[in-house]
């Protein structure tokens, strides 16, 4: 299992505060619905709402594909969905990224989180840390440096841009 350099001194803590607020997956198949939320600064329900109105059932099971996260994105944010990319290493991870990690061969399953590498600053030195959005992993797991609890073999990755600014006008 491939692991990110993790913060011993700090429990895989993070050394400054991150831009993103974790927001937990409420069911069993919501985890992207709740890394869209992550990801936009929104609160879950917002998301959910958006999704019905771009096609998901809005009671029953659903499935969430990637043309709907990113069309999410679209809507509620300035962010571009990659398609999925293979993991190949934490090293060559962009600096924002949805994960797909903990694969389940038998049913082909895997379960999402948010990715982000902080670049270095004059007082902070780089690294990377995950937002687990699941409900079921410790508080020292929600948003963490150590990825000692996810299994990266094998798993792929979205990678989160800002969208160009086609408008012709400044930012």
């Amino acid at each position: 299992m491939a692991s990110a350099p993790s913060t011993k001194t700090t429990n895989g803590a993070l050394p400054a505060a991150s831009p993103f607020k974790r927001v937990a997956m409420q069911g069993t198949h919501d985890d992207l619905l709740a890394c869209a939320a992550v990801l936009c600064g929104k609160d879950l329900e917002t998301v959910k709402k958006m999704a019905v109105t771009l096609g998901m059932r809005a009671n029953g099971p659903f499935f969430m594909d990637v043309a709907l996260f990113r069309k999410i994105l679209f809507n509620l944010s300035n962010l571009a969905v990659s398609d999925y990319k293979d993991f190949k290493s934490v090293a060559a991870m962009p600096d924002v990224a949805v994960l797909c990690v903990d694969y389940e061969e038998v049913n082909e399953t895997c379960r999402h989180l948010v990715w982000h590498h902080v670049r270095a600053q004059p007082d902070v030195p780089s690294f990377s840390y995950v937002i687990d959005v699941a409900p079921w992993v410790g508080a020292h797991q929600q948003m963490t440096t150590d990825l000692s609890h996810i299994n990266l073999q094998p798993a792929w990755y979205l990678e989160i841009t800002q969208r160009p600014n086609t408008s012709g006008k400044g930012k």
